[in-house]
């Protein structure tokens, strides 16, 4: 793979003709304004916008730089299905509850639709969720009046336009694009609105109740409120970390010669396997994604061969031309994490938006918009960051944290770092003591303390980034062990 930005998380497609660059100064002195935003991703950046285009003063900060994050290595679907169902949606939520939420979904499609200038590539497009299984064809049509139901224009299809497709429905007007198009369009937007943006300027994680100045960059930032929208938890909740763990997923792109109609297809599987033409323009070019797991606890190099063993399955593959994966939060009770930040007074956060951030994002803006006027939010109690989402997962996803932390007192296996082959990292003893080691791309050792600076969870290697990923809150760092994402401030330490 191509690097396009050592300052990147990923690898994506799209940074292929969008290479992650520098284009605002770092902060460098204390900076007054009347609400930060923290992390320019879609969330961040739509956020902004949308208090900006209400009359208030705005300043974004961004760690990396502008196209670095979760956003650019998204799968660029858009689309107000339930990632976990209608029916059940309809369960949890209530039936006019579960309508505003879907309501919500398919404003926020509109509303991307409406920011996205000529330059940015957004379709309008049909989506499918299907089986391959006919036993499965009464549990999909009771999904399928469930989804009309919400407010979704679906109907049941004779025949699913895809190979191996036994039964499911159609979803209308649901859409694709490509998101770094988008990021570029929403940075001219907000700049035009009058937001002051700062890259390479890590903010330092709120911690007091009512926060009034955070350390940023070589500065400071002093605001009235401030958002956090990093993807990732980024406040001292320790709740909020335990329902919204990281998972990671995988997507490439194919060159094929039998690709499927221009829509979004999504089988019933779980975790679900997706796959869609990757623009108008390159009709033999197919994204397939999937395989998700829980982030730290594999592997990576077998959910990417599963992927290509699935996508070789059923498609003419003529070459697997771009793979990467890219890092999500899911809440386990299955919806977001939108609004104050529990315990503090002026902290709002947006998290826990599972592989649906790009519409879940946009909602968000709205939502905390309305929030520090004073005025009424939608689904507030719903999606309260507040709310405890004890659930079947919240226990098991307990387990997997407690699992990572004994690492730290049980015995590690000796590892040889001779043996290590390029790109190659792990986590065990190297002369009596527990290592972190790798050899990068270019055949440098690195040698680190394994522990992760955020909340002393033990990191795992990434070969599939080539980074050190922490299992217990999502952090990311390079092969060097500089931070690159999420909750961690710092970096790992050399050993």
């Amino acid at each position: 793979m191509s690097d396009y930005s050592t300052a990147a998380i990923c690898r994506s497609w799209w940074m292929k003709d969008h290479p992650a660059r520098n284009r605002f100064e770092q902060l460098k002195r204390q900076h007054r304004t009347e609400v930060l935003v923290i992390g320019a991703g879609i969330t961040g950046l739509s956020t902004a916008i949308e208090l900006a285009r209400r009359g208030h003063r705005v300043t974004v900060c961004e760690a990396q730089v502008i196209g670095s994050g979760t956003t650019a290595g998204s799968s660029a679907h858009l689309d107000a299905h339930p990632e976990f169902g209608a029916r059940r949606l309809i369960d949890q939520m209530g039936l006019d509850e579960a309508k505003t939420f879907t309501k919500l979904r398919l404003q926020a499609l509109n509303q991307i639709e409406s920011l996205a200038s000529s330059k940015v590539d957004f379709v309008r497009l049909p989506g499918y969720q299907y089986s391959e299984r006919l036993d499965d064809e009464d549990q999909l049509r009771d999904e399928c009046k469930a989804a009309a139901e919400l407010g979704l224009s679906a109907s049941w299809c004779s025949g699913v336009p895809l190979a191996r497709a036994a039964c499911g429905y159609q979803v209308g007007n649901m859409a694709r694009f490509d998101c770094c198009d988008y990021l570029e369009c929403l940075t001219e937007i907000a700049v035009d609105s009058g937001v002051a943006i700062f890259e390479k300027t890590m903010v330092a994680g709120p911690t007091e109740k009512t926060t009034a100045e955070l350390p940023a960059g070589d500065g400071s930032v002093r605001a009235e409120h401030i958002i956090c929208a990093t993807h990732c938890n980024f406040v001292k909740a320790k709740l909020l970390y335990a329902a919204t763990p990281p998972y990671q997923s995988y997507l490439l792109v194919a060159k094929v010669g039998n690709p499927p109609p221009d829509a979004l297809f999504w089988d019933k599987s779980d975790p679900y396997y997706y796959v869609r033409r990757v623009s108008e323009d390159s009709n033999s070019l197919i994204l397939v994604g999937g395989c998700d797991h829980r982030t730290g606890t594999k592997n990576t190099v077998d959910p990417v061969q599963d992927l290509e063993a699935w996508t070789l399955d059923r498609f003419n593959v003529q070459q697997i031309v771009h793979r990467w994966s890219a890092e999500l939060f899911e809440p386990t009770d299955g919806l977001p994490m939108i609004g104050l930040a529990p315990g503090y007074d002026n902290v709002w956060v947006a998290t826990g938006l599972s592989g649906i951030g790009l519409t879940l994002g946009t909602v968000a803006a709205q939502m905390i918009a309305d929030g520090i006027e004073g005025k009424p939010i939608l689904l507030e109690s719903q999606l309260s960051p507040s709310r405890f989402a004890l659930s079947t997962d919240w226990i098991k996803e307990q387990g997997v944290a407690s699992a990572n932390m004994a690492q730290r007192v049980l015995p590690a296996t000796d590892v040889e770092i001779d043996d290590l082959t390029s790109c190659e990292g792990t986590v065990g003893k190297v002369h009596g003591k527990q290592i972190a080691v790798c050899r990068d791309e270019h055949g440098c050792v690195h040698q680190l303390d394994p522990v992760c600076p955020h909340m002393g969870g033990v990191v795992a290697w990434n070969e599939e980034e080539q980074t050190w990923d922490c299992p217990l809150h999502g952090g990311r760092l390079t092969a060097s062990g500089e931070r690159l994402y999420g909750p961690p401030e710092s970096d790992l330490k050399p050993k």
